[in-house]
């Protein structure tokens, strides 16, 4: 079922095209680096958005690269709650038989370069309509010149490849936000699927330091809620849960991408910001599409909790092919749908209009638009010391690692 469209009053109608206009719109978590998808920030009245370069399993890959990303243990858990929710397919058993043991994390630096590349490209070839933001400064000057500006980021940790020497490289090229795991176990810590209460490694912790250092904006989504705690225990800089919501409005047992209300004010405590994800299946129960005033009531829920500026939008824009719903053994419509007039970033005025339609003051509109993630990369900028906290020394001569037993 289709939701109402949304519709103001004139005066209402003004109100939100003033303010979309004026506002600084930033936008939490992307994933449309193409470059047909990137022109649309500029209809949308979209100056800023974090860009996700990589994730950490390898979903654009063919099927024999995505199953060796993809460690069996994390599919099994996977496979079993669709099971519970009655929803598994011999599809998602198949991939059971050759999923590896263990996962690597090999080739994911290579791919994310390509794609950083790709990215570089469309910048250098806009005549500087397009550009990357290595500071917040960078995006009050983008809104000021009317250009668009990416915030490079990544949905997992794997394409450092387990080295701290080549996160601190992809930082140096302008990589400025990190969710430090995705939905699958890997070397950071447990992942939401993960129900055994452990939480971060020591590497893990080891890489929200070094974040902390880089200044670097680390995201917590994805992860199990164990893992959360310990970034907050952990990291030195306010954190940033991307794609959430508030679990109170839509339970969702076994999946912790949202949150409860503890862990909302947690975050928001240590002067983080929470994103609130569009699309239907997380906004509300069910499978229906969600309307623009199903996104306002997680929105209205999130800022009375935790304040608006601890609030900002975390579309999570994806393309999907439909026959991975259908593989799934489902009919009816994809759970991956956004309310109407919200299917790219170019309906982002609509985001204000049901703002406006809710009844949130100006100043709350401003910072959920954009204010509360700009000053989120400021703190996370002050907090770099500029100083890496380690160096791994190599080998004083050819063959040391080898034991002289190298091939010359």
């Amino acid at each position: 079922m289709t939701p109402a469209p949304l519709v103001l009053d004139e005066q209402q109608e003004e109100r939100a095209r003033r303010l979309h206009r004026d506002s600084l719109v930033f936008v939490s978590h992307d994933h449309e680096i193409r470059a047909e998808d990137i022109a649309l920030m500029k209809p949308g009245g979209v100056t800023a958005k974090q860009l996700q370069i990589a994730l950490d399993g390898q979903i654009w890959a063919d099927l024999d690269t995505f199953v060796s990303s993809a460690p069996r243990e994390s599919l099994r858990r996977e496979y079993q709650r669709k099971v519970d929710e009655g929803s598994a397919s011999e599809h998602y058993a198949k991939l059971l038989e050759v999923a590896p043991e263990e996962s690597s994390s090999a080739g994911f630096l290579r791919r994310s370069l390509i794609a950083l590349d790709y990215v570089m490209w469309q910048v250098e070839t806009s005549k500087g309509q397009l550009r990357i933001a290595f500071e917040p400064a960078d995006i009050v000057k983008a809104k000021k010149d009317g250009a668009s500006i990416l915030v490079l980021g990544s949905e997992g940790a794997r394409l450092i490849e387990e080295r701290l020497e080549v996160l601190r490289v992809l930082v140096r090229f302008g990589l400025r936000h990190l969710a430090i795991s995705w939905a699958w176990d890997t070397p950071i810590g447990a992942p939401q699927s993960d129900r055994s209460g452990k939480g971060l490694t020591e590497f893990g912790k080891d890489l929200v330091r070094e974040l902390n250092a880089l200044g670097v904006i680390v995201d917590v989504a994805h992860l199990a809620r164990q893992s959360i705690w310990d970034v907050l225990a952990t990291s030195t800089a306010p954190i940033h849960m991307a794609h959430s919501g508030a679990e109170a409005l839509n339970p969702r047992e076994g999946r912790t991408v949202l949150l409860p209300d503890d862990m909302l004010k947690a975050i928001a405590a240590q002067g983080g910001v929470v994103g609130v994800h569009f699309m239907s299946h997380f906004v509300k129960p069910g499978r229906d599409q969600a309307s623009v005033m199903d996104l306002v009531r997680q929105l209205s829920y999130l800022t009375e909790l935790i304040g608006s500026d601890h609030v900002a939008c975390s579309p999570d824009y994806l393309k999907l092919d439909p026959r991975t719903w259908e593989n799934q053994g489902l009919a009816g419509p994809s759970p991956f749908s956004y309310p109407p007039g919200l299917a790219d970033i170019s309906g982002f005025l609509n985001v204000t209009r049901g703002m406006v339609a809710g009844g949130l003051s100006d100043k709350d509109i401003t910072n959920i638009l954009g204010a509360s993630l700009l000053r989120l990369f400021g703190d996370a900028r002050k907090c770099a010391t500029g100083t890496p906290a380690t160096y791994s020394p190599r080998p004083k001569r050819i063959g040391d690692a080898t034991e002289g037993i190298t091939p010359w």
